[in-house]
């Protein structure tokens, strides 16, 4: 059993010196540790505090950056931001090996995502469809 783990070890360190080198072509490499960076992912519940986490600074980012950009370009910018996340998504999950099967989990996920705007009773098309109302007379 203790073998296990150790072989366990072996390919998570495997797996990370890849995704390092790979992340190096992108320029991106490791900085320290902060306050957000998390220091055991050992259960569940620090798992998903985790990802909650990051999720939340993600969404952050992206409304900083939209915000700061002239009207007419915003919406512009949080597309290519769908995109661009979509991409690391991909990127991320395709560093793990086949058998961990994380494509169904991360396709689950950002349909998810999708559905939440409507699932609020809010969408970018009804919004449309109420501006273009106001003007007809």
């Amino acid at each position: 059993m203790c073998g296990e783990f150790e072989e366990e070890d072996y390919i998570d360190d495997q797996l990370f010196g890849r995704l390092l080198q790979m992340a190096s072509k992108y320029g991106v490499s490791p900085v320290q540790a902060d306050e957000t960076t998390p220091s055991d992912l050992s259960t569940q519940e620090a798992r998903s505090s985790y990802m909650s986490g990051l999720f939340q600074a993600g969404l952050t980012r992206a409304v900083n950056d939209a915000n700061n950009l002239a009207m007419g370009e915003r919406m512009d910018a949080v597309a290519g931001q769908a995109i661009a996340f979509a991409r690391l998504a991909g990127f991320l999950a395709g560093q793990l090996p086949p058998g961990a099967d994380v494509l169904r989990p991360v396709i689950d996920a950002l349909m998810e995502g999708h559905r939440e705007p409507a699932e609020w009773g809010v969408s970018a098309h009804d919004h449309h469809h109420q501006h273009d109302h106001a003007h007809q007379h």
